[in-house]
């Protein structure tokens, strides 16, 4: 099969695309094993456990945007390449923690640490891939660091089979390794800054921060990402209550959206050229997730195999949407803010998915489980009024916003 043009470009985007996969095996890994991790090897009680997690992402709300300010301040490379090696020995020095209190001050700056990183991600790449081609590279950059996460998944479940004594340990070992290779792929990236030039403190707090449209946005995009509580807390919560359906169901729906990330988020991408195309793209996803909250409802109603064919009907259409919107927040996001400020406009939306990670799984469990069918039709009309809300920015894009940019070659 022939390789897609897009992936035929200068080791820039290769580069990319290395550090996404890479970067994610690590996450992969962290993700799967580390709550056993911390629970079972460090002896902090489960509720610790789950409290200092819900306390750390909650402060991120009031820490991301204002740490934003290092990246206009040292430059958006410089500081991702610092926030990696970072953790690169945070991570890793959970093998050295042996108590709570620890684990707690140590959860709490890499936690900090890593809701900085997405902004400055972003940032970088607008940075220095082409505009034309920007949602693409990103959407494969995507399906790369999808791939990655089962792949570290994998890695742990074999390690923690063979041995769980060495297996534990090398969730940590491999996350911060993975995080210094990534940093070492980062630093062959040309950078996007010219000469080191500072700038006064009091001039990084008064420039134009993110307008009310670009708020706007920010806040639709949390009711889009509504989504992503419905994949992995509603329909777990879901299925483990129903007596017809198999408890394994819930391996295949996460299947399926792993399938469609990886395999349709790049062509999803494709054809956002302008605030019109986005804006479509948009209305299309709010469209498809309301009607995979339909086909939830409707196993809802049924038992049997038909609730089985309706859950996995339910899950493609809830990725297809998750990755339409997607591609279309990557648009939004980037063309809304100013070339100049992208780092603290990109800090301002990425508290979208922070406050969906707060408010998502209370939705998912207290009104769509809570409530069954009624659940689930509420879900449906949260969606219906993104897709209606999302012809709202079609006309978005002031035009001060869309001059030329400098950009670091992409094509060889």
């Amino acid at each position: 099969m022939r390789k897609p043009a897009i992936l035929n470009t200068s080791p820039t985007v290769r580069a990319l695309l290395i550090t996404a996969l890479v970067n994610a095996t690590g996450t992969g890994a962290f993700m799967s094993g580390s709550v056993l991790y911390f629970s079972n090897h460090l002896d902090v009680p489960a509720d610790t456990v789950g409290v200092t997690l819900s306390v750390c992402a909650l402060l991120t709300l009031f820490t991301t945007v204002p740490a934003s300010l290092l990246l206009e301040r040292f430059g958006v490379k410089r500081t991702l390449v610092f926030l990696h090696v970072f953790r690169a020995v945070g991570y890793s020095s959970y093998l050295l923690v042996d108590s709570a209190a620890p684990f707690i001050a140590l959860t709490l700056v890499l936690t900090i640490a890593d809701r900085l990183a997405n902004p400055a991600s972003q940032a970088l790449l607008a940075a220095v891939l082409p505009a034309e081609q920007r949602v693409e590279i990103m959407a494969w950059r995507h399906s790369a660091g999808n791939v990655g996460i089962g792949l570290g998944s994998l890695i742990v479940a074999v390690a923690i089979s063979l041995s769980p004594s060495l297996g534990y340990p090398l969730v940590m070992l491999l996350d911060g390794v993975s995080f210094l290779v990534a940093a070492t792929l980062l630093v062959k990236i040309p950078s996007p800054e010219g000469p080191a030039a500072p700038k006064k403190g009091v001039e990084l707090f008064t420039r134009r921060w993110p307008d009310l449209t670009y708020l706007a946005f920010t806040g639709i995009s949390a009711f889009f990402l509504l989504s992503d509580a419905l994949m992995t807390v509603a329909l777990p919560l879901w299925v483990s209550e129903r007596a017809d359906v198999a408890v394994g169901m819930v391996g295949v729906l996460f299947l399926v959206n792993t399938v469609v990330t990886v395999v349709l988020q790049p062509r999803l991408s494709r054809g956002l050229t302008d605030a019109a195309s986005a804006a479509r793209a948009l209305v299309q996803s709010g469209c498809v997730l309301a009607a995979g909250a339909t086909a939830f409802l409707i196993g809802d109603l049924t038992t049997a195999w038909a609730t089985s064919a309706a859950l996995v009907v339910g899950a493609t259409l809830l990725s297809v949407g998750e990755a339409r919107f997607t591609a279309a927040g990557w648009w939004f996001s980037v063309e809304l803010a100013p070339a100049d400020k992208r780092p603290r406009f990109l800090a301002v939306y990425s508290l979208s998915a922070t406050g969906e990670r707060v408010v998502g799984p209370l939705f998912a469990s207290f009104v769509v489980v809570r409530l069954g069918a009624a659940g689930w039709l509420a879900a449906v009309a949260v969606f219906v009024i993104c897709a209606v809300t999302g012809r709202v920015f079609r006309h978005a894009v002031p035009q001060a916003h869309q001059e030329a940019e400098p950009q670091v070659p992409v094509r060889s």
